[in-house]
């Protein structure tokens, strides 16, 4: 049980510095807990909200949709993902529900990257 959602906690997505920022958009975590409950398997964040200040240390984008926006909300989610077979039914599902998804694959972390900025640019997927 989550208190964010039937599936995910506030912890999950806290900054990895330990600085406490762990504010995440409704509208993420809707659409993420849409995923988990499709794939019917859990789902491990590797990074959730970034202040600044971690977000720069780890070499993150300047615009990073994982630091707290306007509102104080964190868009963006990456979620483990670390096998070619994963990794497409990942993005198989979470096409349904994001309109802006990055893919890692295992020389770049082996991850998804899931977001809800709605000032980015929309439809898209990319590669780390």
């Amino acid at each position: 049980m989550g208190d964010l959602s039937k599936n995910f906690s506030r912890y999950e997505f806290e900054c990895s510095c330990g600085c406490g920022a762990s504010w995440v958009s409704p509208v993420l975590i809707e659409k993420l807990q849409h995923v988990r409950d499709v794939i019917d398997k859990p789902i491990t964040i590797t990074s959730g909200v970034r202040c600044e200040e971690y977000n720069t240390s780890i070499k993150g984008s300047l615009v990073s949709s994982h630091m707290p926006d306007s509102e104080g909300m964190g868009l963006a989610v990456d979620i483990a993902c670390t096998t070619s077979k994963a990794r497409f039914g990942m993005v198989d599902v979470a096409i349904k529900y994001f309109r802006r998804i990055g893919i890692a694959g295992e020389h770049s972390g082996n991850f998804i990257h899931l977001d809800v900025d709605p000032h980015k640019t929309q439809d898209v997927i990319w590669t780390y």
